[in-house]
């Protein structure tokens, strides 16, 4: 086991209270998990309640630095109970997988950096829990793949709510696409370690990238 991951809770109006202990079993369950592959160390994790989720888990995930994971829940989200076990589970091992590449190369700045990022936090959760991608990374029929601004943009910075949120010419949850199928195709024909990958600089992927999306 690795050290224990510090548990903070931003709850005010005590709408978490009825789920603090369902909350806290399943982030034991994903230390539980995620220690069997790599000692992640201290974490700092703020469970807190808030509005913005995503509507279809009625939670969601941020890693702003290496060190620290928010985890935001919206009990008056329809989805909201149903997502407490293994989906929460995935979203606090894709922010982990998030953390140590934050302690290394970072996020990163340019469009390549994202979609190595994103991928690598995806498919370290495919690896952990043997799932699926999420509704958010799976390649859909009628998916218009944007190769040639992902190879031109590559080396660039980039405007995350377009690639990642739809916020410009391209649907929302391209980037998490895009990203999960560039990581997957890597690790699946490399032979690369998912946790030692979690380090590579995002030129390593460039190829994939282009050999995935072609």
């Amino acid at each position: 086991m690795g050290s224990p991951w510090h548990i903070h809770v931003a709850d005010a109006r005590g709408r978490l209270e009825p789920w603090r202990s369902t909350i806290e079993a399943a982030i034991d369950r994903t230390h539980s998990r995620v220690s069997a592959h790599v000692d992640v160390g201290a974490v700092d994790i703020v469970v807190q309640d808030g509005a913005r989720v995503i509507r279809e888990r009625g939670h969601v995930g941020y890693a702003p630095t290496g060190w620290l994971i928010h985890l935001t829940f919206d009990p008056e989200c329809a989805a909201f109970e149903d997502n407490l076990g293994e989906p929460l589970e995935r979203t606090l091992a894709h922010e982990i997988n998030h953390v140590l590449r934050g302690r290394g190369p970072g996020y990163g700045s340019t469009l390549g950096e994202a979609l190595t990022s994103e991928g690598l936090a995806g498919v370290f959760v495919r690896e952990l829990f043997g799932s699926p991608p999420e509704p958010w990374e799976m390649s859909r029929d009628g998916d218009v793949t944007p190769v040639d601004d992902v190879l031109e943009g590559w080396d660039k910075s980039y405007d995350h709510a377009a690639w990642f949120f739809g916020a410009g010419r391209y649907p929302a949850w391209t980037g998490y696409r895009l990203g999960y199928r560039i990581v997957t195709y890597h690790i699946d024909h490399m032979d690369e370690d998912i946790v030692a990958l979690t380090q590579a600089p995002a030129p390593h992927f460039k190829t994939s990238a282009r050999l995935a999306l072609q």
